[in-house]
C-alpha cells in the first residue's frame, strides 16, 4: 500500500506565493511534458481540482509541489524567473487564511447594526436597544482565551420566563439574522433556560455598545450613548422593558399589600469582612448590613453609604435612572444593603424604588411584560382608585 495522499490545497508546509500569470505559466509547462493538466495533477498524486486551482491563481502552491513541477519542466529560465518571484508563506499559513476566510463568510451572514443605521432607523434602533438591556440584565460576554478568541453571549432566564426568552430571541433573528435556538437546559439541576450566540462578531458589537465582558458586576457598565441620547420615547421603553422583567420586582409589605417597584443591580467591591464586620441579631441574614446600619458605620474613617458611593456607584443604574427621568417618572435610587459573598467580599446592592403610581405607569407603558409582576402592579392600580 502507498504512501496516503494529502490534498495539494491543505498541506501542511511552506507555500509559494507566485504572481498569477507566473504560476499559470509553470503549470502549463509542466502540464505540456503529459499532455493534459489532468496527467499531471495524477503524475503529481493531487486532487484535479488542486492542480486547475493553481494554475487560475486561485491557490498558493505547496513548496514541494512546486519544486516537482520545476523538475518535470526542466526549464532554467522559468525556474530562475520562479525562484525570484516566489513569496514563501509560513507552513501553518493555509489553515490561517483558511481560518480568515471563513470568520468573513461568518460576519457576511450576520447583521451588525452601525451607529448611523441606529440613529435613522427607529424600528431597529428600538429593538437593538433590548437586546443591549436584555444582556446587560440577564446575560454575559465570554471571550475563549486562545489564538482564535471565539466569543460567546449567553442569556439566561427562569424557566417559567419563556416568553422573555422568546422575545429576546425574535429580537436577535430581526436585528443580527441570527438564531439562538430553542432554549436549553443549564445540566445543573437550576430551574433556569438559557440560550447562546456563538459568534465573536455579535460579542464584540455587544462589547462596543457598553456589555462589559465576564463578570458584570465587578466592572463599570454603562448604556450606550445612542439609547442615552435618543429622544424616542419608544427606544427608551424598548432599554428600560428588559431591565423592569429581569431585574425588577414588585415590593410587598406586610399584609402582601403591594407598595411599589423596585429594580436592584449590585456591585462587587473590595471590601472585607475584616474592614466592616457584620452584626449580629439586626434584622435579615447574617451576610446582610442593611442600610440603615451602614449609616452608623465608617470605612476607614467614612461613613460606610459615603464610601460605597464614591468607590462603588452602580453607573448602569444610574443611566436606567436618567433614561425613567426622562419619561417622567422619578424613582429614587439608593443604596439598599451590602451582601458579603462566599469570597469574603462585600458587594454593594443597589436600588431603584418607585412609588406605586409611577408603577402602574410602567405597566401601561409597556415596561413590564411578565404575567405574574402584571398582575401585582394591576393590584395596585385598583388599591389606588378605591
Amino acid at each position: 500500500m502507498g504512501p496516503k495522499r494529502t490534498r495539494g490545497a491543505y498541506r501542511k508546509e511552506e507555500r509559494a506565493e507566485l504572481p498569477q500569470g507566473l504560476q499559470r505559466r509553470l503549470v502549463d509547462c509542466a502540464a505540456a511534458k503529459y499532455g493534459t493538466t489532468e496527467k499531471l495533477a495524477k503524475a503529481l498524486e493531487i486532487p484535479k481540482s488542486s492542480a486547475h486551482y493553481y494554475r487560475s491563481g486561485r491557490l498558493t502552491m505547496p513548496m514541494s509541489i512546486m519544486d516537482r513541477m520545476l523538475a518535470i519542466a526542466a526549464d532554467p529560465e522559468l525556474e530562475e524567473d520562479v525562484r525570484n518571484a516566489a513569496v514563501i508563506k509560513g507552513r501553518t499559513w493555509a489553515n490561517s487564511y483558511a481560518a480568515n476566510i471563513n470568520r468573513e463568510m461568518c460576519k457576511k451572514r450576520l447583521r451588525l447594526p452601525t451607529v448611523e443605521e441606529l440613529q435613522s432607523n427607529d424600528e431597529l434602533r428600538r429593538k437593538a436597544a433590548a437586546i443591549v438591556s436584555y444582556v446587560m440584565a440577564e446575560g454575559s460576554i465570554w471571550i475563549r482565551d486562545d489564538k482564535d478568541g471565539e466569543g460567546t453571549v449567553n442569556i439566561t432566564f427562569a424557566d417559567h420566563e419563556t416568553d422573555l426568552y422568546e422575545h429576546f430571541r425574535s429580537l436577535c433573528k430581526d436585528v443580527f439574522d441570527y438564531d439562538i435556538g430553542p432554549p436549553q437546559l443549564p445540566g445543573n439541576g437550576a430551574r433556569a433556560i438559557r440560550g447562546f450566540i456563538y459568534s465573536r462578531f455579535v460579542a464584540d458589537w455587544l462589547m462596543l455598545n457598553g456589555v462589559v465582558e465576564g463578570e458584570k458586576s465587578a466592572k463599570e457598565m454603562r448604556i450606550p450613548k445612542w439609547i442615552i441620547g435618543s429622544t424616542d420615547p419608544y427606544t427608551l421603553v424598548a432599554a428600560l422593558q428588559p431591565w423592569c422583567d429581569g431585574e425588577g420586582s414588585v415590593c410587598g409589605c406586610y399584609g402582601q399589600r403591594y407598595n411599589g417597584f423596585i429594580l436592584v443591580q449590585s456591585r462587587h467591591t473590595m471590601i472585607d469582612f475584616s474592614v466592616l464586620d457584620r452584626v449580629i441579631g439586626h434584622r435579615g441574614s447574617g451576610r446582610n448590613i442593611p442600610a440603615g446600619l451602614l449609616d452608623l458605620s465608617c470605612i476607614h474613617g467614612i461613613n460606610a453609604i459615603e464610601y460605597c458611593r464614591a468607590f462603588y456607584d452602580s453607573e448602569v443604574i444610574g443611566d436606567i435612572k436618567h433614561l425613567f427621568d426622562k419619561l417622567g417618572l422619578r424613582p429614587i435610587k439608593r443604596l439598599a444593603s451590602i451582601h458579603l459573598k462566599d469570597d469574603g467580599f462585600y458587594s454593594c446592592i443597589w436600588e431603584l424604588r418607585f412609588r406605586m403610581r409611577d408603577t402602574c405607569r410602567l405597566l401601561n407603558m409597556g415596561m413590564v411584560t411578565q404575567e405574574r409582576k402584571a398582575r401585582k402592579i394591576a393590584g395596585i392600580g385598583s388599591h389606588i382608585r378605591q
